[in-house]
């Protein structure tokens, strides 16, 4: 049995607890705000009740069988249930188009209409083509710790000098397929022009698995992975913030918090920015290399988020909506409202330099007088920025140079979103495997 320190509870460190937990080692999760779960939680106010993060998530698969592999299956605390509704793009010409999210025919029968037979074969193709660069990279660079040299045969099918935008470009025709698409990079905080084009996987990944919520809120994982830790009798210490990862002769021997106690450990799992981890916490020569890969890394555009308590009657909206423009602005529809009301979440993707309420009637969305409450989300780390395929291999890998050190998060490998965070966890309980 090894004692393990988990730095940070968030979906990765929460998941990466109860999964060691499970293998029977004795995990303590040292947590420096008041709450777990960081950005699964929920904005709570004027009777209103909306997700603070992630609403949904693709691949319902990794959170199954995070609570298989802690416990008990997940439906034994909450239910998943699939986003039947199309997502909704409206674009800067007045076009609409409501793209199903997991049928293959109805999405070709959408761009039909939309924007004619060779346009929707187009994008079926695209799409199609990404089921191969899909089970490239889960073996490869998803379900493992990721690979320092990929063989020459994956680099060449990956094609990952190509750009998102040039695919775009080189696929598509019509302008608002091509919106579409480079929505996969900006609802990550990058550029199209600086994202692999590998990256374009996820619209086969939604069309394959669908979209997934919980009614009630998606914050119902963060209360459901708690309640785990406490089966598992986790130790929880809120309140407190680790200053300093303790090492000896490029191995950790604990953590230090800020009231100087020192805990110790053999195994210590960071669920917090890489950059930090490595720029301030951890002083050992064994984290050279990785300290100066990692600094080089920027971080991902979080998006604005803003929860608009509404009053009916009001344009009837799907579970998402993707306004298209400068700066490209999301509204969800999942909050939990007093009847005859709605709560709606706004996320800006870009710099916005215009009012929320001003940037939806811009869009034809005229809500401002229907506004009876109106909260902010605390910004979040968003993870690492997209700047060149070479980004894969400067963000922070699952396995540390400093042995029993490992990283979880949106920062780490594979990446950030609830499937990716949460299949770094799976990695790193793989790779330290039972006590």
């Amino acid at each position: 049995m090894s004692d393990v320190i988990v730095i940070g509870a968030g979906l990765a460190g929460l998941a990466s607890a109860v999964r060691l937990a499970k293998l029977g080692h004795r995990v303590t999760i040292c947590e420096q705000d008041e709450r777990l779960g960081g950005v699964l939680g929920r904005i709570e106010a004027d009777g209103f009740q909306w997700d603070a993060g992630a609403a949904s998530t693709t691949l319902p698969a990794a959170l199954r069988d995070l609570f298989r592999k802690s416990g008990r299956p997940i439906e034994t605390l909450v239910q998943l249930e699939p986003v039947l509704e199309a997502r909704r793009h409206m674009f800067a010409d007045g076009s609409v188009l409501d793209l199903p999210l997991n049928d293959r025919g109805t999405q070709h029968e959408a761009w039909t209409d939309l924007a004619g037979a060779q346009v929707a074969q187009q994008w079926t193709d695209l799409v199609d083509g990404y089921s191969d660069t899909w089970q490239l990279l889960r073996t490869t660079s998803i379900e493992p710790p990721l690979e320092r040299k990929l063989s020459f045969s994956a680099v060449r099918a990956l094609k990952p000098w190509q750009s998102l935008e040039k695919v775009a470009q080189s696929q598509l025709s019509d302008e608002r397929a091509r919106a579409v698409l480079r929505h996969f990079a900006a609802q990550g905080g990058s550029d199209p022009t600086l994202t692999p084009g590998y990256v374009g996987v996820w619209s086969y990944l939604e069309r394959t698995f669908g979209r997934w919520t919980i009614p009630g809120g998606f914050g119902a994982i963060a209360d459901a992975l708690v309640q785990r830790a406490s089966e598992r009798k986790i130790t929880v210490r809120t309140s407190a913030e680790v200053v300093a990862v303790t090492t000896n002769g490029g191995a950790v021997t604990g953590v230090r918090l800020a009231d100087g106690e020192e805990l110790l450990a053999d195994i210590v799992v960071s669920d917090v920015d890489p950059r930090v981890l490595y720029g301030q916490l951890v002083d050992d020569p064994a984290a050279k290399k990785v300290r100066k890969r990692v600094l080089a890394t920027h971080q991902a555009q979080a998006a604005y988020v803003v929860h608009l308590g509404l009053q009916e009657p009001l344009p009837e909206l799907p579970f998402e909506t993707v306004l298209h423009g400068s700066p490209t602005v999301v509204v969800r529809t999942g909050g939990q409202a007093p009847a005859g009301h709605q709560a709606w979440s706004v996320l800006v993707h870009g710099y916005p330099t215009d009012d929320v309420l001003d940037l939806l009637v811009a869009r034809g969305l005229h809500i401002r007088d229907k506004v009876v409450s109106r909260q902010v989300s605390p910004s979040w780390w968003a993870g690492v920025a997209w700047e060149g395929y070479r980004t894969a291999r400067r963000r922070a890998s699952n396995v540390s140079p400093v042995k029993g050190l490992y990283c979880v998060g949106a920062g780490a490998h594979p990446g950030s979103g609830v499937p990716a965070t949460t299949l770094g966890a799976a990695i790193v309980a793989d790779v330290i495997g039972k006590a």
